[in-house]
């Protein structure tokens, strides 16, 4: 997932739910059902079209930027019926809610958010179209993994994400919290890839008793403290516990699953000196970008952004998953770098939904790999010159393959981002204990779970 994503997701609601009056609709009731008789996937029965699609990626000369462009031209050519209209916009928090309100020019294609801050609000209040009759249509649940399609669902009646219908579509890019290592440091200091989880703690002790920085760490901005505590979540606690909490399937209690002991290992590791001095008033940009110049052996961030001059400059670094403690098959939290949903108010549903399928398509992988960012499904060999894309390639195979795809936890509210990273600046100034931090994001938690009831 972008970092704007990231950031965005729990420090502020990125989309408000809109009142029924303003939207004319109720939960759920745009196009909902299974019934495959209105759908048209063939192109040249939708006649000439324009959709306007509405996307985040603003950089034309960025990678994301550069794949957009390979998608919309690569459409447009095996479609050419079908035109795009393409509206970038930085502020999509703004944007988003204005565009899908207005009556007369609302877009077809829209990048809505993971979780009830996006997809769940969202929906809801019927402003996407639930795409079930497509995914019968297109056979979206038998071509993606599940854990990555779930993370795109809500229930029709407003009460529950991550199950119920379809709202939303992936993009073959994916975006996972991954641990970031300098290959020659390692090297340096003697070490290969740690293995497990004790390994990778003792890598940690003989960087710092060789003067390094075991791991660049900023927490200055607040939100990019969850990484290392969602990447510690997935190494620590059980996978049905995780994905249990955030998609509300059964009633689980934070205190019952191990989210104590991944923020008691988090503080652990602050308090041996692992992470960068004084890290609370570091900016997350400025530890990351002191990792890509060399200061640092690890860094746990989101995978394909780490701030590079070049692309060949990625050839220094590595990445892996943080090994789970149990020994057990690797799980990551990871998820699409943007999913698309078509608004509730578009007139050109059918074609919004053949352009939904593209960007799923194994050709948008394949324009990921053009770009050196990894695909998130599909079968795909990364080139040998990018040793950096084959490791995100090597790794993202093993979380498809095994169906291992974790929710970002803040997924849980609409708040629980803004709680959690307040909870652990708190926890890393000494104010509160681990058993406090679990304590806030439950309270946060059942505060939300009762008003969905």
């Amino acid at each position: 997932m972008e970092q704007s994503k990231r950031k965005t997701s729990g420090v502020i609601a990125i989309f408000v739910a809109f009142s029924l009056a303003l939207t004319g609709c109720s939960p759920g009731s745009s196009d909902s059902g299974s019934d495959t008789s209105t759908v048209v996937t063939d192109p040249a029965e939708m006649g000439d079209v324009t959709l306007t699609v509405l996307d985040s990626f603003t950089d034309n000369a960025s990678p994301i930027g550069l794949w957009m462009l390979d998608i919309v031209a690569g459409f447009e050519a095996k479609y050419p019926n079908i035109k795009i209209k393409r509206e970038s916009v930085q502020d999509i928090t703004t944007n988003l809610k204005l565009k899908l309100a207005d009556e007369k020019n609302t877009p077809d294609v829209v990048p809505a958010n993971q979780g009830w801050a996006g997809v769940g609000d969202l929906s809801s209040n019927g402003l996407l179209l639930n795409l079930d009759p497509y995914d019968k249509a297109y056979g979206w649940s038998e071509k993606l993994p599940t854990t990555i399609l779930q993370q795109s669902m809500a229930s029709t009646d407003g009460k529950n994400i991550g199950q119920g219908s379809l709202f939303g579509v992936p993009i073959n890019q994916g975006a996972f919290v991954t641990v970031f290592y300098n290959r020659a440091m390692l090297t340096k200091l003697g070490l290969s890839v740690p293995k497990t989880f004790a390994e990778f703690e003792a890598a940690m002790a003989k960087a710092k008793s060789a003067g390094q920085i075991p791991m660049q760490l900023g927490t200055q901005d607040g939100w990019p403290a969850s990484a290392t505590l969602l990447a510690l979540q997935a190494a620590l606690d059980s996978s049905d516990d995780i994905i249990n909490a955030v998609f509300a399937t059964s009633n689980v209690k934070l205190a019952d699953t191990k989210l104590e002991a991944a923020v008691t290992a988090y503080k652990k590791w602050a308090d041996s000196g692992y992470f960068t001095k004084d890290f609370v008033g570091v900016p997350s940009g400025t530890a990351v970008q002191d990792f890509v110049d060399g200061k640092g052996l690890f860094v746990i961030w989101y995978s394909g952004y780490l701030p590079f001059k070049s692309q060949a400059q990625g050839d220094k670094f590595g990445q892996f998953l943080l090994p789970r403690a149990d020994g057990g098959a690797l799980t990551g939290v990871g998820a699409s770098l943007q999913q698309f949903s078509v608004a509730a108010k578009s007139d050109a549903k059918d074609a919004a939904a053949l352009f939904l399928n593209y960007m799923a398509s194994q050709e948008a992988g394949e324009f990921a790999i053009k770009y050196k960012a990894p695909p998130l499904f599909g079968k795909f060999e990364a080139s040998s010159d990018s040793p950096l894309l084959n490791d995100g390639v090597v790794t993202l195979n093993l979380i498809t393959s095994s169906n291992g795809y974790l929710p970002y936890f803040d997924w849980a509210t609409p708040t629980m981002l803004d709680v959690m990273t307040q909870q652990l600046q708190s926890l890393f100034g000494g104010k509160v204990s681990p058993k406090d931090v679990v304590a806030a994001m439950q309270k946060d938690y059942d505060t939300f779970r009762e008003s969905k009831k």
